[in-house]
């Protein structure tokens, strides 16, 4: 068994690792669970549409049993894509099409996905730092057969499949388990660091709920937890996990409560900059590789206090580009450039990317600024732990050298 703290490579990807007689995990950059050996098999996820075969051919090289169910940990995409594999590996070979489950509110977001595609698509081509106008997203998603609300389950080869519903990263969340075993599915209940409790460009997640969740997994006392993504956690140390986990994400949002109800604006929070107690924050399971405890406390935020952060001025803003045409009017384009560098040299690449980016939206055609902006996001993500905030600072560096091309090719005279 893998460490739980390990980190995925690639040479991993597509293989079972089985944990107990008939239970595996297959690792992927979304893990599949599987569950085979008593005529019919189940499979926890589905993996992407790029990896779904590889999932079903994980399952071959141990079993030849039909999959008689699959169950949708939440409605994402590279959880759910690989599900039209499955369907069409059943049909290719004459059996019966997989029984899909999942919570009720799966099938409003795979709703949701139709209706905001191109969107959708973008933000996974940024995040992915893909060239303009390629497609990421997958259409035609297999919607779920059986819904649930709260609580319910199925049997496959006479065991129980017990199914519970979680509000954490998203609300349509499921953690599965089997009794029988005390083996729990739990999906992106975990990832192998600090959840990703928030997402800049995502909707609303729910920390309080997805500690409440963790905490109903270990009241169940499992034996092994196979997650979504990062490895197989197995007896006390998958209990640790599980509670420290939960402790810490009751931590930040508690703090972001707290200080809300003593009066405070949420920008005011924000850059209080809340983090973990060292006896947490040092924790490898809670290490800020995915998740990020600023995007944490900004969703916490935006849960409570909706999205003004206590600035009058940008309650109903003017154009932004307008007020930054008044400022460098103001400062000087070579003063606030020449800053830029300073800031820079002197560590402060955060401060110096704010004036950068305002050279930008006075004058898009400003080349300095764009190549500023771009040098700037790209020596940020760098330094960057968190690989959600660095694929961030790295597609707007993507995006600054594509408008910079944009421009020098707008200079090139015509054949």
């Amino acid at each position: 068994m893998q460490k739980p703290d390990e980190v995925l490579d690639a040479s991993r990807l597509g293989t079972l690792e089985t944990v107990t007689d008939g239970i595996g995990l297959v690792y992927g950059a979304a893990n599949v669970g599987l569950v085979w050996g008593g005529g019919a098999a189940l499979a926890v996820d589905t993996g992407s549409s790029q990896s779904g075969t590889k999932m079903i051919e994980a399952l071959r090289h141990v079993s030849d049993e039909p999959i008689q169910h699959i169950v949708y940990t939440h409605g994402h995409v590279d959880h759910v894509g690989g599900a039209s594999t499955f369907v069409q590996e059943a049909r290719s070979r004459g059996r019966p099409r997989p029984t899909v489950w999942a919570h009720e509110n799966v099938l409003a977001r795979l709703l949701r996905y139709q209706r905001t595609w191109r969107w959708n698509n973008e933000v996974n081509r940024r995040q992915l730092r893909l060239p303009r106008g390629m497609n990421t997203f997958p259409r035609g998603l297999v919607p779920p057969d059986r819904t649930y609300r709260d609580r319910d389950d199925f049997e496959l080869a006479g065991e129980r499949v017990e199914l519970y519903h979680a509000t954490a990263e998203t609300d349509d969340a499921t953690w599965v388990f089997l009794p029988d075993r005390h083996v729990a599915f739990v999906g992106d209940l975990l990832i192998g660091s600090l959840p990703n409790a928030g997402h800049p460009n995502r909707t609303q997640r729910y920390a309080l709920g997805w500690a409440q969740a963790l905490d109903t997994v270990a009241a169940h006392r499992p034996r092994w937890v196979l997650p979504g993504h990062g490895s197989v956690l197995a007896g006390d140390y998958a209990l640790e996990v599980l509670a420290e986990t939960a402790r810490a994400l009751r931590f930040l949002h508690d703090a972001v409560v707290e200080r809300l109800n003593e009066g405070k604006w949420p920008d005011e929070i924000v850059e209080e900059d809340i983090r973990l107690p060292a006896a947490l924050a040092t924790k490898p399971y809670l290490a800020e590789t995915s998740g990020c405890v600023q995007f944490i406390v900004r969703d916490v935020l935006r849960s409570y206090a909706g999205w003004w952060g206590g600035n009058p001025a940008e309650l109903i803003p003017a154009p932004r580009g307008a007020v930054a045409r008044e400022l460098v009017a103001l400062a000087g384009r070579e003063a606030i450039l020449e800053r830029v560098g300073k800031l820079f040299i002197s560590g402060d690449p955060r401060r110096a990317l704010h004036l950068a980016v305002l050279l930008r939206q006075a004058d898009r055609e400003d080349r300095d600024a764009w190549q500023t902006e771009a040098e700037l996001c790209e020596a940020l993500a760098i330094s960057e732990r968190s690989a959600l905030t660095r694929g961030f600072y790295l597609a707007c560096a993507r995006t600054a050298r594509e408008s910079l091309a944009d421009l020098d090719g707008e200079d090139k005279p015509a054949r």
